[in-house]
């Protein structure tokens, strides 16, 4: 089903020139900014291609708008150069992508915005604003508009005629004489095919770059929505809880199209989890192989919805990791988070991806309500006696729109208000039975006991096969010490 046009939903469509932007490095923290992903870079030492405000890009294109794409972390843009190629390009509307993290200095883009073309407009994605765009208004005067919820349609209505009657677009709040309008919720997207492709032809693609090999690589979403209720999780209330998904052939000429017009075979699968709908897990798997597609991806999933059929197809298709939400190596803690997996199936997930010949990344929550330093250092051990590839440890975040931020808020849980240490790498958690600092200080262990492991060093010198590996390993790994 196509999406109504401007037109069709009364909106007036003059030209109108839109620039869409990941605003630049907070105090020189490069981060990854996609829906429930706010991480800073040294994670896994590459940035993402911005695939929301690609798929902005495209959608406004094929509306008629003349559109500009700048990814201020990974091009190295500043406050003062991006005001410059504002003045220069002299947008009607400039879309921030906006995370928790670097919230506060996301929001500050406006005001340079404003001085260097004072008739821009200013909206904000992302799920931040989507959760608290009140909080959003308070903080930065100079923003005009938040879009809640899923971003392409919004942005697009908004555009082309929203600006200058923004009480019609669905799925915006907006500045109104000194207070806040909240317009009703868009509904959420239910034909992800009426979606164009990304438009990555407005990035510099030589930029993102896939750790060790340096290969290009782009984000390729597969589908949105997840029906489960892990309670650290807010990205429900961006995409919401139904699953949509995109029909396997798109995502296979999505594949093609990347290969064709941009040389590109390395793709990270985007959604919340890729398996969540196994036979369309395995009917995209099979259009890969069908058409032997000279590609290879990564993907995501929970650890109840794999088999080795399925692993077996994956690899078949040119996958060659999974990652799995182990997230506790407690089944107590598990049950507590509302994640409806086991140990057990956790282990057997990691055994079959592993006979399948995948690797394996394993990522896990420290410090929700109920760890304690027992639990703590139970589930590294679990972890450890995996022997997965990789693993992250993250501290566990009230992310804004996560069940665990309403909880952490009522409880009193919350030991800081820096939006800044809303990050993984950092705790703002004090419970009952562990302090936030505690937290951080079992993240370091469980980093050390994992990766200064003899197999542990040992798989990653077998990765270098010349000088220039080794020098990109040790740039890696500097960065990678950012983010521990």
């Amino acid at each position: 089903m196509k999406a109504p046009s401007p037109d069709e939903a009364g909106l007036r469509t003059p030209r109108r020139r839109v620039l869409l932007a990941n605003p630049p490095a907070d105090h020189g923290v490069r981060q990854v900014r996609e829906g429930r992903c706010m991480q800073r870079a040294g994670a896994w030492t590459a940035v993402w291609t911005p695939i929301s405000l690609a798929y902005c890009a495209a959608v406004l294109r094929d509306a008629g708008a003349e559109v500009a794409l700048r990814d201020c972390i990974v091009e190295e843009i500043d406050f003062r150069q991006l005001a410059g190629i504002v003045a220069d390009f002299r947008p009607d509307l400039v879309v921030l992508n906006v995370v928790t993290p670097s919230v506060e200095s996301d929001l500050s883009t406006a005001e340079w915005i404003k001085c260097a073309h004072p008739a821009a407009r200013v909206a904000a994605i992302g799920i931040h604003g989507t959760a608290l765009p009140d909080s959003c208004f308070a903080m930065q005067k100079a923003l005009d508009f938040v879009v809640r919820g899923e971003p392409e349609f919004t942005v697009r209505d908004l555009a082309l005629g929203g600006l200058e009657d923004p009480g019609r677009v669905a799925g915006v709040s907006w500045a109104r004489n000194g207070s806040v309008a909240h317009n009703p919720d868009r509904p959420f997207i239910a034909d992800l095919d009426a979606l164009p492709f990304p438009a990555w032809d407005l990035i510099q693609r030589d930029r993102y770059l896939m750790p060790f090999t340096e290969e290009r690589f782009l984000l390729v979403g597969t589908g949105r929505g997840c029906p489960f209720r892990c309670r650290f999780c807010a990205d429900s209330a961006y995409y919401g809880k139904a699953v949509r998904l995109r029909a396997p052939v798109r995502v296979a000429d999505e594949l093609e199209r990347n290969l064709s017009e941009y040389g590109i075979g390395q793709f990270l699968f985007w959604s919340e989890s890729f398996t969540l709908n196994r036979s369309y897990a395995a009917a995209v798997a099979d259009e890969i192989a069908r058409r032997r597609l000279p590609v290879r991806w990564v993907c995501n999933s929970r650890v109840d919805q794999v088999d080795a059929d399925l692993l077996e197809r994956f690899a078949r298709a040119g996958c060659w990791m999974i990652g799995y939400g182990i997230e506790s190596g407690s089944q107590e803690i598990l049950d507590a988070m509302h994640k409806g997996t086991t140990l057990e199936q956790a282990a057997a997930a990691v055994a079959m991806a592993k006979q399948a010949g995948l690797q394996v990344t394993a990522h896990c929550v420290l410090g929700f309500p109920g760890e304690t330093r027992e639990t703590a250092e139970r589930g590294i051990e679990f972890v450890i006696a995996l022997d997965v590839d990789f693993a992250q440890f993250y501290c566990a975040v009230p992310f804004p729109g996560s069940e665990l931020y309403a909880d952490a808020e009522r409880e009193g849980w919350i030991s800081s208000r820096d939006w800044r240490r809303f990050e993984q790498n950092f705790s703002v958690l004090t419970t009952p039975t562990l302090a936030a600092e505690e937290t951080m200080e079992l993240r370091r262990l469980a980093y050390r006991r994992f990766y200064m492991r003899p197999r542990t060093v040992w798989r990653t010198l077998r990765r270098v096969g010349n000088w220039g590996e080794a020098k990109r390993l040790a740039g890696m790994v500097r960065d990678f010490l950012t983010w521990v």
